[in-house]
């Protein structure tokens, strides 16, 4: 992630009149209606009540045009403000430019704010932290809301840049200013940044927390990543907290999940279909995604009954009455199929006998409303990458991908995302399996043509010379689509056609947990996302299955994840329908429902180094450092502020998985 100061140079009026008219005339050719002409005769007295009058950016400009001084930036700094909320950071910016870097006190404030609010529309949220930071605010004087604006802002900002409890401790500090409605938003905010910081860190922070609100914050969410998977765990928990945090102010307004679990509770399905493959060519990824969901569902002792309907031998057409003989024996719900010819069969359904949760993506929209589509998708990995990469700064892709119809497929998935973000591919090529992938990456280089003039300049001159070819220069990274046999035939290569320089991403097919370091040296440097049951080991539940089946951990991990995360979606859809912003942080990710009800997944990040897997620092798992923030004196925690441990509260669940 780049970022990008904002140059504000003393111009000559002359050269102001200049930009201005250029940004009024951008602004004009954007507006749909021509605006109301401002009178070159007002005085300047009239100009200075413009700000509060309801006119558009280019008539502002206009009239700071015909201003100066002070009220001239007025004028600029209100267009930019309108042009901010407009969601049109390159003309705020160079609206911004025109405004002296040095103005009033009146302005100072308003100035800071509107550069904070630049940064984090371009996505730079350590910019925005350091305008937010400026020691001129130090003694400037503030009303509360112009208080409550930073805190927001410096809140926004951490967020972004991926400080979860930077993020939360900010608005548990101005969360007194706030009425009850801004209250029961901000408790939203404060939880959801907390639910982002995995168990553990939760319940240590809490432990040393240095104020009452805080570790009260820290305790409840603790509590929630603990029993997410077991609403009616969750549920008596939640419940244990209030009693003991009776005062704190998430007592008196719940976050909206958590006031939704006595809902959740009440409405799970007493009878659950599990419909999957148990033979024939998928039959070994529905037997590990049955695993997997039988095993999370007696180590939470869950009080469903679960009827496994083998899938193998029914086409689509079949699938309308296999879901109706579930029903008529009593399932309430439905997870599965597993294959998309089935899931896209269902979704092409105008109606469902009972709400479904499939395992894979239609390759058609969804004609009815029961249809939930969960799986491992590889889209949800490749517009993460794109994302990413694209947040760095870098915007030329080199992509290559393997030939047929899947990779075609997911080629075009990250050309559609790279080029809506405004990237460019600079080649891509389909690659078949081969020993040797020289020609390939020769000719996608550039390589090749270099060598090629030299051989022309010795033919024209007869001389013999010394000569070391240059690849193209216009490449800012690769992205990779391969498998790790194909991955460790294609980056050795591009290394040794001197593209070492350039950072290679790929998907998590380039990840086998079972392969050893000296396989992976050839992978090092890649940088991929996966899912956290590959790359973490602090869940008891998942190192329970992975002892009981080996392939757990192996070549099967993902689909044993999969069964997992299914078993713990399947009671909290209704919750993530009427609460568009609830995440669900399982094991293939952190899970969210789109508009269109399909679970998507962000993935953690790694990279190979050295032959092994590590933790990358680009990804969404790494917390940004919490610079340190002035705050007002809190009330000191009591011997009634109690820490919520989940290993006390749980004990005889997690001696059981263990």
């Amino acid at each position: 992630m780049t970022n990008t100061a904002y140059p504000r140079q003393a111009a000559s009026y002359t050269i102001l009149l200049l930009i201005t008219l250029l940004i009024t005339l951008v602004l004009a050719g954007c507006s749909s209606q021509p605006g109301t002409p401002i009178s070159a005769s007002r005085s300047s007295a009239d100009l200075g009540q413009l700000v509060t009058a309801e006119l558009s950016p280019q008539e502002l400009l206009q009239a700071a045009a015909r201003s100066s001084g002070p009220q001239a930036d007025e004028l600029r700094l209100r267009a930019a403000e309108l042009t901010l909320a407009a969601s049109n950071p390159v003309l705020a910016r160079d609206i911004l430019r025109l405004v002296n870097p040095e103005p009033t006190a009146a302005l100072l404030l308003r100035l800071i704010s509107a550069e904070a609010r630049l940064a984090l529309l371009l996505e730079q949220p350590q910019t925005a932290l350091r305008r937010l930071a400026d020691p001129r605010l130090l003694n400037l004087p503030r009303t509360s809301a112009e208080q409550l604006s930073l805190g927001q802002l410096r809140a926004e900002a951490y967020l972004q840049g991926r400080s979860y409890l930077a993020s939360a401790r900010e608005r548990i500090f101005f969360d007194g200013l706030l009425d009850d409605a801004g209250k029961a938003l901000n408790h939203d905010h404060i939880f959801d940044a907390l639910l982002s910081i995995p168990t553990q860190q939760l319940i240590s922070q809490a432990e040393n927390a240095v104020t009452s609100d805080f570790r009260g914050w820290l305790s409840l969410a603790a509590m929630t990543r603990q029993y997410q998977a077991d609403p009616l765990q969750q549920l008596q928990a939640l419940t244990d907290w209030r009693k003991a945090w009776s005062h704190h102010p998430a007592a008196h307004s719940l976050p909206q999940s958590l006031q939704m679990l006595s809902q959740v509770v009440r409405d799970q399905p007493k009878v659950i279909a599990l419909l999957l493959p148990l033979q024939g060519d998928l039959g070994i990824y529905g037997r590990a995604i049955r695993d997997g969901m039988l095993a999370t569902h007696y180590q939470r002792q869950g009080q469903a009954v679960i009827k496994v309907f083998d899938t193998s031998n029914i086409d689509s057409a079949g699938l309308p009455a296999l879901l109706d003989t579930a029903a008529a024996a009593g399932a309430e719900m439905a997870i599965g199929p597993l294959a998309r010819d089935k899931v896209t069969a269902l979704a092409l359904l105008a109606q469902l006998p009972m709400p479904v949760l499939a395992l894979n993506r239609s390759s058609s929209p969804a004609q009815n409303q029961d249809l939930y589509q969960f799986g491992l998708a590889p889209e949800d990995e490749i517009k993460q990458i794109a994302d990413q990469v694209f947040s760095e700064g870098k915007r030329n892709a080199l992509v290559l991908y393997p030939a047929g119809e899947w990779g075609l497929r997911n080629f075009q998935t990250f050309e559609n995302r790279w080029q809506a973000l405004g990237g460019t591919i600079i080649d891509h090529a389909a690659y078949a399996d081969q020993r040797d992938y020289s020609d390939l990456i020769k000719t996608l280089l550039a390589v090749d043509q270099s060598e090629n003039r030299a051989a022309d300049l010795r033919r024209i001159t007869g001389e013999r010379f010394e000569f070391t070819p240059r690849r193209r220069a216009d490449i800012d990274f690769v992205f990779l689509l391969a498998n790790p046999a194909q991955a460790r035939g294609i980056n050795p290569t591009l290394a040794f056609y001197y593209a070492d320089d350039i950072p290679v991403y790929a998907t998590s097919h380039v990840h086998e947990t079972n392969d050893s370091r000296i396989e992976s040296i050839d992978l090092n440097g890649i940088h991929f996302c996966d899912i956290p049951w590959k790359l973490t080991d602090d869940n008891p539940l998942q190192r329970n299955i992975k002892a009981q089946w080996p392939a757990a951990a192996n070549q099967l991990a993902a689909f044993y994840a999969l069964g997992v995360d299914a078993y713990q979606l399947h009671p909290r859809l209704q919750q993530m329908v009427l609460l568009k912003h609830s995440k669900l942080h399982g094991v293939t990710g952190v899970l969210q429902l789109s508009a269109d009800q399909i679970i998507t997944r962000t993935l953690l990040w790694a990279r190979f180094a050295n032959g092994r897997v590590t933790n990358d620092p680009v990804g969404i798992d790494t917390l940004m450092d919490d610079p340190p923030i002035s705050v007002p004196a809190i009330s000191t925690p009591t011997a009634s502020d109690a820490v919520f441990n989940p290993r006390q509260a749980q004990g005889r669940d997690l001696a059981a998985a263990s």
